[in-house]
């Protein structure tokens, strides 16, 4: 199978380069003028400043499909069909035009493929976030910046076929409207289809082991619809709203094969359970914004989010004990109806000025709200009984400060940031506990830049993880008849702080080599810690404070622009971390050396850039720490792009996963047993895609308002 899929990829990329040369003659009337502004541009494609880069979009956009695609082919930002990330960075925090989006990281995939990318001017990575931004979390920000053009009524309509074991689709369309003072948006997105998985462990207790096997098929109906509209009162203030709601609907039918063995390898049991988990998430989001500027150097804005997360989970399973390949009358039955609603406001105030000496000020508060209420109800079970009701909020007040000043070939931003955070936990049995705490996080980061156009630069940074609703969570839920997960309403957020030292070197025109130092602290590390039970054969995995984590790192990355047909992008990370463990139920330390590489290489295939390709393969080498072992990973993609049309219709053939490994490894328990696990989760896949942009400019009389004009709202 997988060789006539290859057979199939080269033989589209033989015709859609045929067809690329055929259409490249019938092109030959279009202007030179129109070659130039699509190629020959005199900026650099990468920008880089004190804290972020920013990379011009308008020359890659070509033949991509849709947002997510884009960013796929941005130096700097590392995309898989599941996953987006920035190197050396914990997570992704994703912003339209300066404002920050809140969506759900399990959405945040599904939300980039439902926007355009043909309407992408620039693309900020902002890889050392200041005191500006919430504390929690090392992440990364990728800020989309989208054109404004002429008045313009229009859209784009889309389309992804996805093989993997099993047939996915999903469709997406975009509307656009824009005249005199008003923009408008809508976009939409469905994703319906299977993907196959299977999950297999063996669990070794000190008298007996336990295999287990289950094969998963998850069976998606997802959507989500977002719009937007903005009035421009002057050139330099607008007010806006915009709304979002995602509808997702999971359902994973599976079986589990579970047999026990004695010391001497004798089957003692078998248990077959065929078990169904039903999920129905629903997001709803709604924000308002206000941005006043008094001059071009004077700025207030004003955002308020409103917001509702909706999650109800129906699992239930049978299973059947077989002894000699008979069944028993030994029959364990569940179901677990759980559900967690969560409801939340937040608003911001931030404003920023010029002081004496060409000070940048940059000042704000923001205050995040939420309340989360967890219903667990288990019927008709031969388990123990456990129905409980548990309300758990989280407030947190902040205030920052930061100043910003450019000094010769120096930026400067130094700026601090205090949290306050306020939880209250309540269970359904009357018990109440609430917990306060805050902190100061301070920020440095300092760059300098050279006549050629490299950089030096030194970040100083530290943030606080808060746990999440399912960790706190304390409903025991049944992952099989013998397996239990629990959370931890007592769990302590989890703090860090660090240093990096970067530069980017301009070796020649068209060669750049970047490096990254870092060496970083973390206190009470939140991780999953499993408690064996030899003398039933039992185990309970519950999240807790399981860790301290210290480590130093470097990260070498070389991007080749030089030659007019190949364009390719190294990276390359090695890190240094020793574990200390706060469990016992655990390796009391542990020291591991993880390495991870990706090379990207893309092809041009023509002039106008109408005709590309990409082969990207990533390496993650084996991870350790107290709690588990993960061992070493390879993969590999490729694929082709064409663009035609003179940019309106894009089509892509993608083949993911062409060699992938499993996630396999060992998770640790107490006196000496463990879990040895092997999940196939990368199946290879096939993507045939395409985009085709439709509209017209709408001629009107209109006020004209400067680029600078435009450009200062963001």
């Amino acid at each position: 199978m997988k060789n006539i899929k290859l057979i199939f990829v080269f033989s589209m990329f033989s015709a859609l380069n045929t067809f690329a040369q055929n259409v490249n003659k019938s092109d030959s009337l279009v202007s030179d003028e129109i070659d130039l502004q699509e190629v020959v541009v005199s900026e650099k494609l990468i920008k880089r400043e004190a804290d972020k880069f920013i990379v011009d979009a308008i020359r890659l956009r070509k033949g991509k499909t849709d947002l997510l695609d884009l960013l796929s082919n941005v130096p700097g930002i590392l995309v898989t069909d599941n996953d987006i990330r920035i190197p050396g960075r914990d997570g992704v925090r994703v912003m339209f035009n300066g404002r920050m989006k809140t969506i759900p990281e399990g959405e945040l995939i599904n939300i980039l493929k439902s926007h355009r990318a043909s309407n992408v001017a620039k693309i900020e990575v902002i890889t050392s976030p200041g005191a500006k931004y919430d504390a929690g979390s090392d992440f990364g920000i990728i800020n989309i910046i989208t054109e404004r053009g002429a008045d313009y009524i229009g859209g784009e309509v889309g389309d992804d076929v996805t093989y993997a074991d099993k047939w996915s689709n999903a469709a997406r369309m975009n509307l656009n409207y824009q005249r005199k003072r008003v923009t408008a948006s809508l976009n939409a997105s469905w994703n319906y289809g299977s993907v196959a998985y299977t999950e297999s462990n063996v669990k070794y207790f000190t008298d007996m082991t336990r295999k287990s096997h289950t094969d998963m098929g998850w069976r998606n109906n997802n959507y989500n619809i977002s719009g937007s509209l903005d009035f421009m009162i002057d050139s330099l203030s607008t007010v806006g709203i915009e709304a979002y709601y995602i509808d997702t609907y999971r359902n994973y039918p599976s079986t589990t094969f579970e047999n026990t063995y004695d010391m001497a390898g004798v089957m003692t049991e078998e248990s077959r359970s065929p078990s169904l988990e039903l999920r129905d998430g629903r997001n709803m989001n709604l924000n308002f914004y206000i941005d006043r500027n008094w001059s071009s150097t004077n700025r207030i804005s004003f955002i308020m989010d409103l917001f509702k997360f909706d999650n109800d989970r129906d699992y239930s399973f049978n299973s059947y004990y077989y002894e000699n390949s008979v069944q028993t009358d030994s029959v364990d039955y569940l179901r677990n109806q759980v559900g967690a609603h969560l409801k939340g406001l937040s608003f911001a105030l931030d404003y920023s000025t010029l002081l004496p000496w060409s000070i940048k000020l940059y000042a704000g508060i923001k205050t995040s709200l939420t309340e989360t209420r967890n219903s667990s109800l288990y019927d008709y079970s031969t388990l123990p009984v456990q129905n409980d009701d548990f309300t758990y909020s989280e407030d947190i007040y902040a205030g920052y400060l930061s100043l910003n000043k450019s000094l010769g070939h120096f930026d400067m931003v130094l700026g601090g940031r205090y949290e306050l955070t306020h939880t209250k936990s309540e269970n359904g049995n009357g018990t109440l506990a609430t917990d306060n705490y805050g902190r100061l996080f301070p920020t440095v980061n300092v760059m300098y830049r050279s006549g050629n156009g490299s950089t030096f630069g030194v970040s100083i940074f530290s943030g606080i993880r808060r746990p999440g609703i399912q960790v706190v969570n304390p409903f025991t839920a049944y992952l099989s008849a013998n397996s239990t997960a629990q959370g931890n309403p007592t769990i302590k957020p989890n703090y860090w702080y660090g240093v990096r030292l970067s530069n980017n070197i301009v070796l020649c025109s068209g060669l750049e080599l970047g490096l990254e130092l870092r060496a970083a602290k973390e206190f009470d590390c939140i991780g999953q810690v499993t408690q064996m039970n030899a003398a039933d054969g039992s185990s309970n995995t519950q999240w807790q404070n399981a860790y301290d984590k210290e480590g130093c790192g470097v990260d070498l990355s070389l991007y080749f622009t030089k030659l007019s047909w190949l364009r390719a992008y190294v990276f390359g990370e090695l890190f240094y971390c020793k574990t200390t463990a706060d469990s016992r139920y655990s390796l009391s330390n542990e020291h591991i050396l993880k390495a991870f590489a990706m090379g990207d290489l893309r092809f041009i295939f023509d002039r106008r850039r109408n005709l590309t390709g990409y082969v990207t393969a990533t390496y993650s080498g084996k991870d350790k720490n107290v709690v588990q072992t993960i061992d070493s990973r390879f993969s590999m993609s490729c694929g082709i792009a064409y663009s035609c049309l003179k940019g309106r219709l894009n089509m892509k053939l993608g083949v993911s996963n062409l060699f992938a490994g499993n996630v396999k490894g060992v998770s640790i328990s107490n006196n000496g047993m463990s879990m040895h696990f092997n999940n196939d989760y990368s199946p290879l896949s096939v993507t045939l895609g395409f985009s085709y942009s439709f509209g017209k400019e709408i001629r009107s009389k209109r006020k004209t308002y400067s680029n600078s004009d435009i450009k200062s709202r963001f």
